[in-house]
């Protein structure tokens, strides 16, 4: 993928320079404010950033102080271009997070050869920072990778007064299956069962992780109950349409996954439910395993629903699948 550079300088004709020099090295989008950078870079995250260091208005420093608080920008290298050789602004600029300084008037060769390091080091930290975050048998984002999006995810939720539904997913019988056909089979099955419930969704912000063992855990910000029913009735179908024997399996011989899901515009938690010092959207979480609990414990091979929130309709689903969906609190 081309890399994305923001040049940023109250100069136009020196970001058009700018522009030119580094055309090969990546797409190139322009701002001639520190305001201005801050809406780009929020609408579309950059590799890497060129900064003025002198600009009317929020000058570069506080731009680049304001990039570095915000949690979804504070990774993206800044380096400033100025005019100041001292010492003084250097060590501002390192201060507010910097990873580089050119000097004005620009030399061709030495922008070109410190963005082009920058973009080589922006690419292995992200390469790290992908592997530390990946779950290395199933390929999906790990346990880790997981919390840290429900909390941007819930906050978000909060803020924006939209819902934010949570599976939980466990492979059915999946110890029997190891005893039965061995350990290596059963990693080939998780990453299979992982491959078919990321096929399922249906939008680049929904999200499947492996929570741990043969459960996985799905987000799907911005969906309501019954969109999260409709995901589960499609990641229950998925699962089958693979085909994998399982001759101790709960549907027909194959593998099978259960689910629960839960969402936040349901009723909260009972008081005392809470941890003290878990993380935001925890409850949620908590209501999808209880989901998930009610779904074995009716058989398995099924999708079950939180409690829904007082007055609310219970959703509809078809016949198609096996147990079709069900829902806390109600028998199947």
């Amino acid at each position: 993928m081309q890399a994305s550079l923001l040049l940023v300088d109250d100069d136009p004709k020196l970001v058009q320079l700018m522009g030119r020099l580094l055309g090969d090295l990546g797409r190139i989008r322009f701002a001639t404010s520190g305001e201005a950078a801050l809406r780009l870079a929020r609408a579309e995250r950059p590799d890497l950033i060129l900064l003025d260091a002198e600009m009317p208005g929020m000058n570069g420093y506080d731009t680049c102080a304001a990039l570095k608080a915000a949690p979804e920008l504070n990774d993206v290298p800044v380096i400033f271009v100025t005019s100041h050789t001292d010492l003084d602004h250097e060590v501002q600029g390192f201060s507010v997070g910097a990873a580089d300084f050119i000097h004005k008037p620009v030399s061709a060769p030495i922008l070109r050869a410190r963005v082009a390091t920058q973009l080589r080091l922006k690419q292995l930290s992200d390469e790290l920072r992908r592997l530390a975050s990946t779950d290395a048998l199933t390929d999906p984002p790990n346990r880790r990778a997981f919390d840290t999006v429900l909390d941007r995810e819930w906050a978000r939720s909060l803020r924006e007064a939209q819902p934010l539904c949570a599976l939980m997913v466990d492979v059915d019988r999946f110890k029997d299956y190891n005893d039965r056909y061995g350990h290596p089979a059963g990693d080939v099955c998780l990453h299979g069962v992982a491959q078919a419930l990321r096929g399922a969704l249906q939008r680049p912000t929904d999200l499947v992780a492996r929570y741990g063992g043969e459960e996985f855990a799905v987000l799907l910000p911005n969906t309501s109950r019954e969109g999260g029913c409709l995901i589960a009735q499609r990641m229950l179908q998925a699962v089958l349409d693979l085909r994998l024997a399982h001759e101790r399996g709960v549907v027909d011989g194959i593998v099978s996954i259960s689910i629960g899901v839960a969402c936040s515009d349901e009723a909260p938690e009972q008081p005392g439910d809470a941890i003290a010092g878990e993380p935001a959207g925890a409850d949620l979480m908590r209501r999808a395993d209880r989901a998930l609990y009610l779904a074995k414990q009716h058989g398995r091979g099924r999708a079950w629903m939180s409690e829904s929130a007082p007055g609310a309709a219970r959703p509809q689903f078809g016949e198609s699948l096996r147990a079709g969906l069900d829902s806390a609190g109600q028998s199947s």
